[in-house]
């Protein structure tokens, strides 16, 4: 998560949405200028410039647990930050289509490593899907407070970079394409595709689960058309 009193936005950081990689550019204005080094995981910062939140492994922080952290919800930034503050900010994080989310983060945090897309991979996705209980990487609290949308612009991933350019234009800060970071993206094959992986059932599993998503974000219940 981010707060740029330099810039005046907030970003509420959803998972497997390249929201490392969002995170990552945006945070330079979260300090002072020229302050901004590289690092694909940081501690908690908080200064007059603004907040960056903890990114990184929280099992190490258990004891000391930070007060910001990347995937914080968006009512505790509202809590912090206070009304004024949050209403004149611009605020905004990353989406994506369902299947894509569930299966990134299935290649994220069962395989955590690179395989060639084999029929054992998909037969231990779809046992994965079904043991979830429908709670597969819900994040829905990064933008919705007491139920309602609590952002003012949703950077869709299938269309990330004109997103981000869009967000860096309303912020008033530059955009150079070959400057925006491509984190985590080894956990999964090249070659896995997605119409491959599903079966009926964790579809349906994943069209219940995500059933806000597909209707508020307009994304196809179709696999076959993604």
């Amino acid at each position: 998560m981010l707060i740029s009193h330099r810039k005046k936005f907030i970003y509420t950081k959803t998972a497997k949405t390249a929201g490392t990689s969002v995170e990552v550019f945006f945070e330079k204005y979260c300090m002072p200028e020229g302050e901004w080094i590289f690092s694909h995981e940081r501690d908690q910062y908080i200064s007059e410039s603004g907040v960056i939140g903890f990114r990184g492994e929280l099992k190490e922080k258990i004891l000391h647990m930070p007060k910001f952290y990347n995937h914080m919800p968006a009512s505790d930034i509202k809590a912090f930050v206070g009304d004024n503050i949050w209403d004149e900010y611009f605020k905004f994080c990353v989406i994506r289509n369902p299947f894509e989310k569930v299966l990134s983060g299935f290649f994220f945090r069962v395989v955590n490593n690179v395989f060639d897309d084999t029929p054992r991979m998909i037969s231990a996705f779809r046992d994965w899907v079904k043991s979830q209980n429908g709670m597969i990487a819900i994040d829905r609290h990064a933008y919705l407070i007491d139920g309602l949308v609590s952002v003012d612009f949703f950077i869709k991933q299938e269309n990330l970079l004109e997103d981000v350019k869009k967000v860096c234009k309303i912020i008033d800060v530059p955009f150079y394409e070959e400057t925006f970071p491509q984190l985590k993206t080894l956990y999964r094959p090249k070659n896995a595709k997605i119409e491959d992986y599903y079966d009926n059932e964790t579809k349906e599993i994943v069209l219940k689960s995500y059933a806000f998503e597909f209707e508020n974000f307009k994304y196809n219940p179709s696999i076959n058309t993604l």
